[in-house]
């Protein structure tokens, strides 16, 4: 299992780290973020790839395990 830790990162930061996680891990792979933008967009890139998604939140943070590709 892949973590990727992008608090304190701006746009696209999260997005190309979780993307090169997921590239090279097919899941899970953890995403920590604390921007909203960076949630919106990481789950929007989980969503095209059709990905199992849990999302947890707590106070600033967001916490993302994307899963293996739905079939």
């Amino acid at each position: 299992m892949a973590a990727i830790d992008a608090r304190g990162l701006s746009c696209p930061q999260p997005l190309m780290m979780a993307q090169a996680a997921l590239a090279k891990d097919s899941g899970p792979v953890v995403i920590i973020v604390d921007s909203e933008s960076a949630v919106e967009s990481v789950l929007r890139v989980l969503a095209r790839e059709k990905r199992e998604v849990a999302v947890t939140r707590s106070g600033q943070e967001t916490t993302i395990t994307a899963g293996p590709k739905s079939k």
